[in-house]
């Protein structure tokens, strides 16, 4: 399995199996909207963010998971040999697990089971199809190993890097990952503590602004009894990056409908590859460019919107 990483790019389904080679799979997001399969290629796209439910779909490990073991591979041997080139525009933890596990089929494939990679899958699919929403124990032990395990990328987010990665970087974030499984799912990983903080700078009625601190403060913040969030990272150009989500479709904040709200409000088109988007529980503001709105803007902006709605 070849790895293609191409930051922060986003194509639709027709420009992916136009424009790829054949045995390409895309993963988390490179490619928009639901899961897709063409066996001409063939081409396979694992996603799990646009055009699905968010809490009854499996994220893109999960869903490589199962693949693998329904025999994905079989479309992906030419002439007894396994080929295949995977897709990522990010290195962030479903990403990186998928593609560990795409790296790793011989372990997965048929009947064959190890405890600790189906534990790291079980655990992983959770926390992200609920965007960090699973009620875990965020001092427990599984989560202290996941906090060391995904602890490369981590560090990245919290810092700001990932919006200005080039493929490098991606890459160097991916390989560290990459044998920091490894090492877990033989027993040999480590535990750090979870840094769970959070700083609370506004919000509304049912929902609260805040800022990231630690990696893990997702968690803690749902822990804390925030069920719908809007986080906020400042970009250092003039742009924010902003995730929106709910714990669930129960919860009271429409975030399926915000999408096209936004990008009415920051004039981008319905057509444009680089815009808000997500699915039913997490949304967030475009990859590429970041949201021009400040906090305060888009404070008022969503309050507004679900106090006239």
């Amino acid at each position: 399995m070849q790895l293609h990483i191409e930051p922060r790019k986003v194509m639709t389904w027709d420009e992916f199996i136009k424009t790829k080679p054949a045995y390409s799979i895309a993963l988390d997001g490179f490619v928009y909207g639901a899961t897709h399969f063409d066996p001409k290629g063939p081409h396979v796209n694992f996603n799990h963010h646009e055009e699905v439910d968010r809490l009854a779909t499996r994220s893109t490990s999960g869903q490589v998971f199962l693949a693998l073991k329904q025999g994905l591979i079989d479309s992906f041997r030419p002439e007894g040999k396994v080929e295949g080139h995977v897709y990522v525009n990010d290195p962030d933890q479903d990403t990186s697990t998928a593609y560990w596990l795409l790296k790793n089929h011989e372990r997965i494939e048929g009947q064959k089971s190890e405890p600790l990679i189906n534990r790291l899958v079980y655990a992983e699919d959770l926390q992200d199809c609920t965007a960090g929403a699973y009620p875990f124990d965020p001092l427990s032990k599984l989560m202290r190993e996941l906090a060391w395990v995904y602890e490369p990328y981590t560090n990245a987010r919290v810092t700001g890097r990932i919006q200005k990665m080039d493929e490098h970087e991606m890459r160097n974030v991916m390989e560290a990952v990459y044998e920091r499984i490894s090492k877990h799912v033989l027993g040999q990983g480590g535990e750090v503590a979870p840094d769970l903080r959070y700083e609370r700078i506004g919000g509304g009625t049912n929902w609260a602004m805040v800022r990231e601190i630690g990696a893990q403060a997702r968690t803690k913040l749902f822990a804390d009894g925030i069920k719908a969030f809007v986080a906020v990272r400042e970009n250092g150009d003039g742009t924010y990056t902003y995730s929106i989500g709910r714990m669930s479709p129960y919860i009271p904040l429409p975030v399926d409908q915000l999408p096209d709200f936004f990008n009415k409000i920051e004039g981008i088109s319905a057509d444009a590859k680089d815009q808000w988007g997500g699915g039913n529980t997490i949304i967030g503001s475009p990859r590429a460019s970041g949201s021009k709105q400040t906090p305060k803007e888009l404070e008022k902006h969503l309050n507004d919107y679900l106090k006239n709605r």
